[in-house]
């Protein structure tokens, strides 16, 4: 009796442990949320270094990584939405597809090679020098089944040869020369997330920017998705939409500027106002409880590990209801995108 008595005892004292350790947690994440109201706010340009008029150093490109990479990443990577914000028209049958035999749109985009979008709008763009893209001004609308649905500006087709050099390029390609705007590679190579990476790494993964061994820094990871993902922000240096000459490992915010208020704008779409939300959260706030890696997977272009996390007050910018299984509906726009 004695022996179980103490047995039951453990149980007791062990099951009391997990309920002061759940309950020191809640009410600790509950002070930390409480706390950013009254903490004096973060300076974000503080931390950490820029590229500003330094040189773009030589970086290991795609196909050396995937040399050694092949099997891990090769077959998922190629495939994501970050590897494909623009697509080799030769390489892309499915939004071939969507124009052959229209002959409306098949006059209109005569003379492509690559497009830019798929998922609410696709645009068309050709060659026009090293780096350089002319960006037709036609603008195929999508529906919800990804078929075309009308086009915008179809009775004055025109090229624009600054324009995707001037908006777009800095989320769209890699390496963007900040004095020519001219990219090295279309679409995003691992350089834009990984920074510069040692060729010793085959030895010690820490040194690589994002490897499991080097990726709790939160103020880091949030600066390089936020370089592209905090769309309304501006360089302070250029004029541009996109940062200047920024590398992973950087800190955005010493010539990005933006408008943190945006996280509580009611009038921006749900998925941005998230992004705005946990940005700040981290860079002003100094909350570094969740980044954009806690929910994101970028090889594989999945957020499956956000379905573990939905407890957290930024979940309720996209979900609610009981257990937050419900999903709010809102519209994706973009003023600089143009859709």
């Amino acid at each position: 009796m004695l022996v179980r008595l103490k047995f039951i005892g453990w149980i007791t004292a062990l099951k009391l442990l997990i309920v002061f350790s759940a309950t020191l947690w809640m009410f600790g994440s509950k002070g930390t949320a409480q706390d950013q109201t009254l903490r004096k706010p973060l300076d974000p340009k503080a931390w950490g270094s820029n590229h500003l008029g330094k040189p773009r150093p030589d970086y290991v490109s795609g196909d050396e990584c995937l040399f050694c990479h092949r099997n891990d990443i090769g077959p998922t990577w190629q495939k994501t939405s970050h590897a494909l914000t623009i697509r080799e028209r030769v390489g892309a049958p499915g939004l071939e597809s969507m124009i052959t035999g229209q002959a409306g749109i098949e006059k209109l985009t005569t003379g492509f090679d690559f497009f830019l979008g798929s998922r609410h709008r696709l645009r068309f763009l050709k060659k026009d020098g090293y780096g350089k893209f002319a960006l037709l001004n036609v603008q195929a609308v999508l529906n919800n089944d990804g078929r075309i649905e009308k086009l915008v500006e179809s009775e004055k087709p025109a090229w624009d040869k600054d324009k995707f050099a001037s908006r777009c390029a800095g989320c769209h390609a890699t390496a963007v020369d900040p004095a020519t705007k001219a990219f090295s590679s279309f679409s995003l190579d691992c350089y834009t997330c990984h920074g510069v990476v040692s060729l010793d790494h085959t030895n010690d993964t820490s040194l690589v920017l994002l490897s499991k061994k080097r990726r709790n820094d939160a103020k880091v990871i949030t600066s390089l998705c936020a370089q592209c993902h905090l769309r309304e922000g501006r360089s302070n240096s250029t004029g541009l939409p996109y940062p200047n000459n920024f590398i992973a490992g950087d800190n955005l915010f010493q010539d990005f500027e933006v408008d943190f208020s945006k996280a509580d704008d009611g009038d921006l779409n749900a998925g941005d106002r998230h992004v705005w939300r946990n940005v700040r959260d981290v860079v002003i706030n100094g909350d570094e409880s969740i980044n954009c890696l806690s929910c994101h997977q970028v090889h594989v272009s999945s957020s499956f590990k956000h379905r573990r996390v939905l407890r957290a007050p930024i979940c309720s910018e996209c979900h609610q209801g009981d257990g937050f299984k419900e999903l709010k509906r809102y519209v994706v726009h973009s003023r600089l995108c143009e859709y």
